[in-house]
């Protein structure tokens, strides 16, 4: 942990280059999966896909962190699985490039449905470890800050997605998963050489740590009730609110998924503004009151009172989605034993992203 009030600023910003890079990924993949599914003839496992994402994104950080913490504990190694899932990434992404050049009636074509699945489950390999590492880049009371800087970076990019979208465009499919492969592995590696001193700290804790016992069953309700709030809020601003927009306001109809984007950067904004008075202040006192603003902007976001209460619902829920994502994470990690600090963090990656899952498959 660093000493007295250092924030350790090198680290803090490749692991944001490091989540820029991994939204970038994201966007190009919600982009293109169902465009080469359609043109490779896989139309039918389009649902597949779908609910295969929202299982592998609640499941493989947890896993991840667990074996990561298990590695570490074992070997003293903390990037094995962070490693492995750059790698696995950067190379699907470059296969998936060479399917595509190679066409529709190429043999490997087949491979097609297998490699996305590959990457879905590399992709969340090395998220928990990586985002894990924060509590040694900062002393706890600065964690918010921390937060608000990569949450004004990865809700930033969200909210420029439609912006990405023609870049994607312009460059083509093929391009953009070599590119994608390029920022993953490159940023994966910068931010493991700029952490590794942080590292070899938390192996010395670790395995100098007297305490056998690990983090309690009432500190992992916590941090996923916590979890939970922060999907509910993500998952009302980005799969909930466009369509409900479109189907009761005919006024914005084909303009409600911007809305959405507007309220992702507001949220972004404001994270990062108020990050320092956060840190400033309670945690949990910032989480309750996100969760009060939650719950009274999805009251009054879904009473069907106008379209002006619905924004303004709307935008409460966001104001949460600000204060308990930069509160969230510093939360769980005050409350995880360094044993096990890398699977509760999994935990709270996994549990965050139920919401999100279901309504994609609803």
């Amino acid at each position: 942990m660093p000493n007295g009030n250092e924030l350790k600023w090198p680290e803090v910003l490749s692991l944001a280059g490091l989540n820029a890079a991994i939204v970038i990924s994201w966007i190009a993949y919600h982009e293109y999966q169902p465009v080469l599914i359609e043109r490779f003839n896989f139309s039918d496992l389009a649902g597949f896909l779908i609910l295969a994402k929202a299982i592998i994104l609640v499941i493989i950080p947890p896993f991840a962190g667990w074996l990561a913490d298990l590695i570490l504990r074992r070997n003293g190694k903390y990037f094995t699985m962070f490693t492995v899932g750059i790698g696995s990434t950067a190379m699907v992404f470059m296969v998936v490039a060479t399917i595509i050049g190679a066409g529709q009636l190429s043999p490997v074509r087949d491979f097609l449905p297998f490699m996305i699945v590959i990457w879905l489950v590399a992709m969340n390999l090395f998220i928990s470890p990586a985002n894990s590492m924060i509590e040694a880049f900062a002393p706890a009371q600065k964690l918010p800050v921390v937060m608000g800087v990569l949450f004004l970076t990865t809700e930033m990019l969200y909210a420029l997605e439609p912006v990405i979208i023609n870049l994607i465009h312009f460059f083509g499919d093929t391009i953009t998963f070599v590119v994608g492969g390029i920022l993953i592995a490159g940023t994966g590696i910068l931010f493991q050489r700029v952490s590794s001193n942080e590292v070899i700290t938390r192996r010395k804790e670790m395995m100098s740590s007297t305490v056998k016992s690990g983090t309690g069953l009432s500190a992992f309700i916590a941090i996923v009730i916590v979890a939970l709030g922060l999907g509910l809020c993500k998952a009302f601003l980005v799969e909930i609110l466009p369509g409900y927009l479109d189907s009761n306001y005919i006024l914005i109809s084909g303009r409600a998924e911007m809305i959405s984007f507007g309220l992702l950067g507001i949220s972004a904004i404001l994270g990062f503004s108020v990050s320092g008075v956060v840190a400033r202040n309670s945690l949990t006192s910032s989480i309750i009151l996100g969760f009060i603003l939650l719950l009274v902007g999805a009251i009054v976001m879904l009473s069907n009172m106008g379209l002006v209460p619905t924004l303004a619902g709307a935008t409460l829920i966001a104001v949460a989605f600000s204060l308990i994502n930069i509160s969230g994470l510093p939360f769980a990690l005050g409350n995880l034993s360094i044993r096990n600090v890398t699977y509760g963090v999994g935990v709270y990656i996994g549990a965050s992203e139920i919401f999100t899952g279901i309504a994609e498959n609803l």
